[in-house]
């Protein structure tokens, strides 16, 4: 005949064993999703442009380095611009996180300088409807080369975003990836429109850095990825506007 064993806690405890396994189920999210983007969540922000461009790193922060001492920060904030002007062309209303050598810690206060970098860029995105982070990567294997475009797994509508961009950006630049990367761990993918973060090369490749430090590639990039961008809108603009099956 089996036993059972009962275990009997005291009420005054039960409180603290509550507020015990409360405090583990807060940890777990909490390391999943920083504490300052459900603060930044929480403010009510009003939607005031069509797409947030992001241009990677700035200020103090270089980015990847190239050999001569080229950084990243330079050649995507060119990319960046160039974009804005082909978007702004096209009728839409253009926010850039940064539009000079600088970073945008300064939008929020707490946290390291680099904690702070990346809210305040996640902040801003949330003021769009769409948003993209350019930068260029690097590896310590120097034959890693070409575009990889990350989007937020598990999000439909940021995956057919993705694959529009990048079947753009294999126009002009080889991939290093064949399909886009889904990822949970990138920040800027998390904010409440759909965001991707695009590697448009290596710096650390000789071939990707002579690439880039030529400025008709940097505007073949630009213009590959506007497309992307423009046809997303189209889809999603025609999507949202079909008339659902049995309304009048």
């Amino acid at each position: 005949m089996s036993s059972w064993t009962v275990l009997v806690i005291p009420k005054r405890l039960l409180g603290y064993v509550f507020l015990f396994f409360a405090l583990i189920v807060v940890l777990a999210v909490v390391s999943k999703h920083p504490l300052g983007v459900y603060t930044i969540n929480l403010v009510s922000q009003d939607v005031i442009y069509d797409i947030m461009l992001d241009p990677g790193h700035g200020g103090i922060d270089p980015g990847a380095i190239g050999a001569g001492e080229i950084y990243e920060k330079h050649y995507v904030l060119d990319i960046v611009r160039q974009m804005a002007e082909i978007l702004e062309a096209h009728g839409l209303k253009v926010g850039l996180t940064r539009d000079t050598d600088r970073d945008v810690s300064h939008l929020v206060t707490e946290g390291t300088r680099h904690r702070r970098d990346l809210l305040g860029r996640y902040k801003l995105m949330n003021q769009a409807k769409l948003g993209m982070s350019v930068h260029a990567n690097a590896a310590k294997d120097p034959d890693e080369s070409g575009a990889i475009v990350f989007y937020m797994k598990d999000k439909y509508i940021d995956e057919i975003y993705a694959k529009v961009v990048l079947e753009e950006l294999e126009k002009v630049q080889v991939l290093n990836e064949p399909r886009p990367l889904p990822r949970t761990t990138l920040l800027l993918p998390k904010a409440k429109p759909p965001v991707l973060l695009v590697e448009v090369g290596f710096m650390s490749n000789a071939s990707d850095l002579r690439k880039l430090g030529d400025p008709q590639f940097r505007t073949n990039v630009a213009h590959a990825l506007c497309n992307g961008i423009l046809r997303f809108i189209s889809w999603r603009d025609g999507e949202q506007s079909e008339v659902s099956p049995g309304a009048e």
